[in-house]
């Protein structure tokens, strides 16, 4: 397991543990983490990177935007008219002084992917990535706050930061910044982050960024808030879909009659108190599990072939759960243990244990019988030829070839029927 997997915020803070992090700064203080090495998130994002989605991936607006002097560059300035990027008006852009905002870049870019994959199963949140590149001396944003919490992970360059005083306390998602409104207190702290270091930055809390003498690349991973609210709507609307009484009408004429507004209270306050009686907390937290998961969406390259070998998959052989892929175990008695998302079943008188599959062991050898199953086709395609083989078996045989060869590396026989399969 890396460090990133272990803890991920730790990782990005450049700490051993983020126990003290979670008890004095989330949700409560920024927090600006300094770090001796200035290389850390250098295989995560470069500007290479950048360089080659830009100019290859085709990405079309707004995934990638532009700013100027704090305020958005009109999108004509820089597309095509089927609102393609144009990567050559991009760069002349940003050589005139305007900063590039890639958008959703874990949904093309495996590294940042992966972080946000890290993140989110930690903090039991959804999570997204914007990435700024900033040319020398220039501002992005002006001072506003955000309704979800920031993490800033600085990977090229630095840029200087200013915190202010001001902002709503804990604000939700529906609430906008409106810059004629809500204007930034006084400076708080003032201060260089510098490549390799990071900066937490609490939602609601005013900040501002601009860059120094050199070109900045950093990482906004923003942590969409999950609050007690959301909860008890969720823990609510689950007992609305089980319970007709909560589905009622309420008594007609409420509204202009102020007589009917104590008996309302009563009735509404009766109702509530059963709420704690009627709701199943477990299966709310089960189905917020399964949402945080579905963000993960692994990039997995032999789906194809996978799928090509589900025909040589027989009882008694050994499956594995894929790397990066989220999944638990659900006891389903006599029917066997579920595994939720993938829909796969282990039988209930397997071998193993089968939590196995989700912390990638492994519940029978294969290698043994692989080779076996090999022979088998070998001999089948020596008497036969190769001509008389057909087609699906000479691919067959071509491929389990090859996945016995690489078996030294305890690389698993999967298909897309088994459990380490397409979820």
């Amino acid at each position: 397991m890396t460090a990133l997997e272990r803890d991920a915020v730790a990782w990005i803070l450049g700490v051993e543990d983020s126990s003290e992090f979670y008890a004095e700064h989330l949700g409560r203080r920024w927090f600006h983490a300094q770090c001796k090495s200035a290389d850390r998130f250098s295989e995560l994002l470069s500007l290479s990177d950048l360089d080659e989605v830009l100019g290859r991936f085709g990405l079309r607006h707004p995934a990638i935007k532009m700013v100027r002097a704090g305020d958005p560059v009109a999108a004509s300035e820089y597309v095509w008219r089927d609102r393609m990027v144009d990567p050559a008006r991009v760069a002349a852009l940003f050589a005139e002084g305007a900063t590039i905002v890639f958008g959703g870049l874990h949904d093309h870019h495996e590294p940042t992917r992966r972080l946000c994959s890290a993140v989110s199963q930690q903090v039991s949140a959804r999570t997204q990535t914007n990435i700024y590149l900033t040319p020398p001396g220039s501002q992005g944003f002006r001072p506003h706050w955000d309704t979800h919490d920031v993490f800033v992970l600085q990977v090229e360059g630095s840029k200087r930061w200013r915190i202010y005083a001001g902002g709503p306390e804990l604000p939700l998602k529906g609430h906008k910044f409106d810059p004629k409104v809500h204007e930034a207190g006084g400076v708080e702290r003032e201060f260089t982050l510098r490549r390799g270091e990071a900066l937490y930055v609490p939602r609601g809390q005013m900040h501002a960024a601009s860059t120094t003498e050199e070109t900045s690349v950093h990482i906004t991973l923003g942590v969409m808030s999950y609050t007690w609210a959301d909860l008890l709507t969720d823990v609510l609307s689950e007992v609305v879909d089980r319970s007709a009484a909560w589905r009622e009408n309420i008594p007609t004429g409420f509204a202009v009659d102020p007589g009917e507004t104590d008996a309302l209270q009563e009735e509404l306050a009766r109702r509530v108190a059963t709420l704690a009686g009627e709701m199943d907390l477990p299966a709310v937290v089960t189905a917020r599990a399964d949402a945080f998961a579905d963000q993960v969406r692994p990039r997995v390259v032999d789906h194809l072939r996978q799928a090509s070998l589900a025909a040589l998959i027989e009882e008694g052989d050994q499956v594995g759960w894929r790397p990066g892929f989220p999944g638990r175990v659900e006891d389903r008695g006599a029917r066997g243990g579920g595994l939720p998302r993938s829909r796969s079943r282990v039988p209930s008188g397997c071998q193993g244990d089968p939590r196995a599959f989700v912390d990638r062991r492994y519940v029978h050898g294969w290698r043994a019988r692989r080779r076996a199953r090999l022979a088998q086709l070998r001999r089948g395609a020596a008497g036969a030829g190769a001509r008389g083989m057909g087609r699906r078996k000479r691919s067959m045989l071509r491929t389990l070839d090859a996945v016995v060869e690489s078996s030294g590396a305890r690389r698993p026989l999967t298909t897309a029927r088994g459990h380490d399969a397409d979820r």
